[in-house]
């Protein structure tokens, strides 16, 4: 998939022209029929995402061990998609014509302008969903759903316990069903991503906000992050923030 990805990308002058498009990744925009939110994605190609991706539909997916229904978006060089990070919550795509510049609405949460407004002890007050801590590179899709699984048996014994016993499985059978399988067990939670609790002080606006001042995307994210978590808390903290601004896991191997 072609991506456009500004990090760790050195712009000469021949490339700045053939890089500018209409709206930024990070900047405040607002859509037709959703709200403000911010660029949080800018895609060429065609590619799968999920739809229904507010709070709410995220604990009912949770709830019944289901997956988001996914949606083929149509995109191209000519035709780019915008992935937006709505402040409602979740996130939708677009295209240019159906955006324009936009503010987010004011509420009494933290306001981030810029990396210098996210304080260390605010941020280290975050409390992240356990799942990253079963993963070394939780951007790595293949790997996060390795991780819930593992995350699954241990929450879930009991549950799987029961399922073994009146399905005449054998643990053995049960180890080596897939991720997908086990969630659909009936009493089985899917492993939840983001945060459990916010840093201090924060709300949705200060959240989008400071992936904003992060340079709005888990690249740029993770070597500002390291200063204060080292290498594999920043990796974790960077992509919770993230599954927490898109309100899915499923941006993972696409943008």
């Amino acid at each position: 998939m072609k991506i456009v990805d500004l990090s760790g990308y050195k712009l000469s002058d021949d490339d700045s022209d053939e890089l500018q498009r209409e709206y930024q990744l990070g900047e405040i925009v607002e859509t037709e029929d959703d709200g403000p939110g911010i660029v949080a994605a800018y895609v060429e190609e065609d590619f799968e995402f999920p739809v229904g991706e507010d709070m709410e539909r995220i604990e009912e997916i949770e709830e019944e061990g289901e997956q988001p229904e996914m949606m083929e978006i149509e995109a191209s060089a000519e035709d780019p998609a915008y992935v937006i990070a709505l402040q409602s919550g979740g996130s939708m795509v677009t295209t240019a014509d159906h955006l324009t510049s936009g503010t987010l609405e004011t509420d009494e949460g933290v306001e981030i302008e810029s990396w210098d407004d996210m304080d260390e002890e605010s941020i280290e007050s975050a409390e992240l969903s356990p799942v990253y801590q079963y993963c070394d590179n939780p951007q790595d899709l293949a790997e996060l759903q390795s991780a819930k699984k593992k995350l699954l048996f241990e929450k879930n014994a009991a549950v799987l316990a029961d399922y073994v016993e009146q399905n005449d499985f054998t643990l053995d059978m049960l180890e080596h069903m897939s991720y997908e399988e086990l969630q659909n067990i009936r009493g089985v939670d899917d492993p939840h991503v983001g945060f459990n609790r916010l840093p201090n002080g924060w709300t949705r606006k200060s959240v989008l906000q400071a992936w904003a001042s992060l340079g709005g995307m888990w690249r740029t994210c993770y070597p500002r992050m390291v200063r204060v978590f080292g290498p594999f808390g920043a990796k974790r903290w960077c992509a919770a923030l993230k599954d927490e601004v898109l309100r899915t896991e499923n941006w993972r191997g696409k943008f």
